[in-house]
């Protein structure tokens, strides 16, 4: 089965125009139901129906059989999928999530594998969300890379206003028909998008989005935007600018840059009424333009575009200077972000007094290792080292919150558990190679 998707993407490379109409006997085959089965991770959240892998997996090939035969005769109907909800800064609610039954996560997990050999090949190198061997360092770095090497002066920094929530199902269906002849494969598509969501035991129909938590919502929320956002900009806006022009995009976040304020402008305008074609828009709060690049170092003028920082995937970017006093982008720790991190530590850690020091301290040193593991990149050791230190505060207070004596002195604290902390250090270089180091002969001057 691997071999015969490793096929098809192999074709799809090849001919880039080239539509599919016999995809959907890969989606009902058990081998790749099963390979899928074996994929899923068993800890994870349980749909409506609250069937674990564990459940599923008791009379296993019975049940994958009994699923080949009915995707087979198209008589498999996904369930609706259970609403829950994760914290998010601003809203009191939460970002909504969409939890799939198990086995609906099984055939999106089959839909996917199958699919995306066909749509990677085709995916604009500037889009990093939710794609194999990408993730957002990678695209922090094509970032960096790009304000650093290239001419670029001003910054667009933009936000699809609830993009997940507002896919439109017939243009979704219109770009999917452009790679995808087989309309088995687009009718199960359909069935999945509209399968309803369930909240406080009632199921609400949708009529539009794809929910988030959704095995499948990430390739066709790039499905989406590559038709939309992607392939207009490379193909249509940038070959028209004045000047240089890159996009770089994280999902639904993404990041313009400018050579000239004119084109900045043009894109400002012209990104909105392209969004609003395919019934989107953009976050007003989040978005803005401002002049960003080696220009600005060192200079203290009015700045009509306001402050030159901008922030993406959860970190400040702003002016800074090397040691040799060049201009590179510096990143620091969004200082919102922070915050929500260190309210939600604070709220597990109060959950885990009643369980002893020892449970609080094994979950506070897994938080502040993943912690670390994000946001080591280059240039944020001062951010690393004061959300260390607030998150030990965290740590202390509720120590000494087991009983009501105060049993734990700071002194103590720092001397006997601060040492099983991680070390806060830079794991991520995002630093890119001057260009003048680059050529061959030149000089460091």
């Amino acid at each position: 089965m691997a071999t015969d998707l490793t096929r098809i993407g192999e074709k799809a490379r090849r001919e880039p125009e080239l539509v599919f109409t016999s995809l959907y006997h890969h989606i009902c085959d058990v081998d790749n139901l099963r390979a899928c089965y074996d994929a899923l991770q068993a800890h994870k959240a349980v749909g409506v129906d609250g069937v674990t892998k564990e459940e599923y997996g008791k009379d296993l090939e019975a049940n994958l059989q009994d699923l080949s035969a009915r995707l087979k005769r198209m008589g498999y109907r996904p369930g609706p999928k259970r609403r829950s909800y994760i914290p998010k800064p601003g809203n009191a609610k939460g970002r909504p999530l969409g939890i799939s039954n198990f086995e609906d996560k099984i055939v999106e997990a089959a839909v996917k594998r199958t699919l995306e050999p066909i749509y990677e090949p085709v995916f604009e190198d500037s889009s990093y969300g939710y794609r194999p061997g990408c993730n957002q360092h990678q695209c922090l770095d094509a970032l960096g890379r790009t304000i650093q090497q290239k001419k670029v002066s001003y910054i667009v920094e933009a936000d699809v206003q609830s993009f997940f929530d507002k896919v439109n199902w017939d243009w979704m269906i219109k770009f999917l028909r452009h790679r995808i002849g087989d309309e088995r494969v687009i009718r199960l598509v359909i069935r999945m998008l509209k399968s309803g969501i369930m909240e406080d035991g009632l199921v609400h129909a949708t009529e539009a989005g794809t929910p988030q938590g959704s095995i499948l919502s990430p390739l066709l929320s790039n499905i989406y935007l590559h038709y939309v956002l992607d392939l207009w900009f490379e193909k249509r806006f940038a070959v028209n600018c004045t000047g240089n022009a890159h996009l770089i995009r994280y999902a639904d976040d993404y990041v313009a840059c400018f050579e000239q304020e004119t084109d900045a402008r043009a894109f400002l305008g012209a990104m909105t009424e392209r969004l609003a074609e395919f019934d989107l828009e953009i976050e007003p709060t989040k978005t803005a333009l401002l002049r960003f690049g080696s220009q600005c170092l060192g200079k203290s003028v009015v700045r009509p575009h306001g402050e030159r920082t901008f922030s993406f995937l959860g970190f400040t970017h702003y002016v800074g200077r090397s040691r040799r006093g060049r201009f590179v982008v510096g990143r620091k720790t969004d200082a919102k972000r922070m915050h929500k991190k260190l309210k939600l530590l604070n709220a597990h850690l109060r959950r885990l007094r009643s369980q002893g020091g020892k449970a609080m301290l094994a979950f506070f040193v897994r938080h502040v290792r993943g912690h670390i593991q994000y946001y080591g990149v280059s240039g944020n050791s001062r951010g690393l080292a004061a959300y260390l230190y607030a998150a030990s505060g965290l740590l202390f207070k509720w120590l000494n919150r087991r009983s009501q004596r105060r049993s734990l002195t700071w002194k103590r604290f720092t001397a006997y558990i601060r040492p099983m902390f991680p070390r806060a250090r830079i794991i991520h270089d995002l630093y890119p190679i001057p260009w003048w180091k680059t050529q061959t002969g030149s000089r460091m001057v």
